[in-house]
């Protein structure tokens, strides 16, 4: 692939190989929620979509099967995975421990450009939820957050959870109809931009922790 080719809108690195490009993109659509739980997918139409073969998609699937992103039955039917109210819980409980944390270690590499971004990212989520845009809020919420944990130079925490936002994304979707309903909901992007602009570690890890505490209580709304 050429650097001016796209997959799925994005520009391609030429240096990386189509098959992990495949498999960046499919892993990036189920972090921000573009695929819902049980829903199938087909190997051909994902091909078509994403601009490749049939067998670079398969191999993807393989690897997301793996990290039980993606499920594959004995007729080879793949599927996003539903999950228990349990199974939801202890992703979210996850995400509980290490977010807070991750946004603590960035507290330090934050600049204004990364207070902008996030800032951007929070008022087009907003505006997503109230035109009722479910793909925009998803994308502009993963944004704000990974903007902010991508700060830190980790390559442990981080990789962590952005594996735990692979599994779970499919079920944000459901807390959307909740979210539209509910627009007095507590600003808590707010208060973590608050608490990233005065360095206030403790504000910005209780408002990481209540922001992923609202996302399990309207999820459990809705399951």
């Amino acid at each position: 692939m050429s650097e001016t080719e796209t997959l799925a809108g994005e520009t391609v690195d030429r240096a990386e190989p189509l098959h992990e490009a495949i498999y960046q993109e499919l892993r990036a659509r189920l972090s921000r929620g573009a695929f819902a739980p049980g829903e199938s997918l087909s190997l051909r139409s994902l091909a078509t979509e994403l601009g490749g073969s049939v067998t670079p998609v398969r191999d993807a699937v393989w690897r997301l099967t793996a990290e039980h992103a993606l499920s594959m039955g004995a007729t080879r039917r793949i599927t996003v995975p539903e999950m228990d109210q349990t199974g939801i819980v202890e992703l979210m409980r996850a995400r509980t421990l290490l977010e807070p944390e991750a946004a603590a270690r960035a507290l330090p590499f934050i600049t204004a450009n990364h207070r902008q971004a996030m800032a951007e990212a929070n008022d087009a989520m907003n505006e997503a939820l109230r035109q009722g845009d479910i793909v925009g809020y998803m994308a502009s919420n993963h944004a704000f957050h990974f903007v902010l944990y991508r700060a830190c130079p980790s390559n442990v925490v981080v990789p962590m959870i952005e594996s735990i936002w692979v599994r779970f994304g499919p079920f944000m979707r459901l807390m959307f109809p909740d979210a539209v309903n509910d627009l007095d909901l507590s600003d808590r992007h707010g208060d973590a931009l608050k608490a990233l602009e005065t360095g206030d570690e403790a504000g910005l890890r209780a408002a990481i922790a209540a922001d992923v505490q609202d996302g399990l209580d309207w999820m459990i709304k809705r399951i």
